[in-house]
């Protein structure tokens, strides 16, 4: 869940699609402020996929992150490689590791997916397939998913 690039070069399927990405339209991205989504607290206590927090360059601002995911997509993206492909029911969530930050979601139903943009306390800012979301994500090198950032 990366969308920047590395002083090497890309990340696995890094992307820098956030830097040129069309203006977000109202109907995907403007959302009034909402109450908490209803799926938050079950994503706080998905356990983490990450040893430890690391920096996230492809949500903007960078932001300490913890990476968690439902057991459906688990198997999946532990062993993410190009070309995995993640089954329905797939959730994966990049949450700020400080609580202060955004959190991003990616759920995929009938094949699809989409994306939540969450504010420290969970509520939706934005959902669907916002424009940039969708952009970035199309880059990634395994089923619109990049994985953990790699070890030089």
């Amino acid at each position: 869940m990366a969308c920047a690039e590395t002083a090497q070069g890309p990340l696995a399927g890094a992307s820098d699609a956030w830097a040129s990405a069309p203006d977000p339209t109202p109907s995907s991205i403007a959302l009034p402020r909402s109450a908490t989504w209803a799926g938050y607290a079950e994503v706080l206590h998905l356990s983490t996929v990450t040893p430890t927090p690391f920096n996230s360059r492809g949500h903007q601002p960078e932001q300490q992150v913890d990476i968690r995911v439902n057991d459906v997509a688990r198997a999946n993206y532990v062993a993410l490689v190009t070309d995995t492909v993640f089954p329905d029911g797939s959730l994966l969530a990049e949450l700020s590791h400080s609580g202060s930050g955004n959190s991003y979601i990616m759920r995929k139903i009938a094949g699809v997916w989409s994306y939540l943009e969450l504010d420290p306390t969970g509520a939706v800012l934005a959902s669907g397939a916002p424009p940039l979301c969708a952009a970035c994500h199309a880059q990634a090198p395994a089923d619109f998913v990049f994985g953990l950032p790699r070890s030089p």
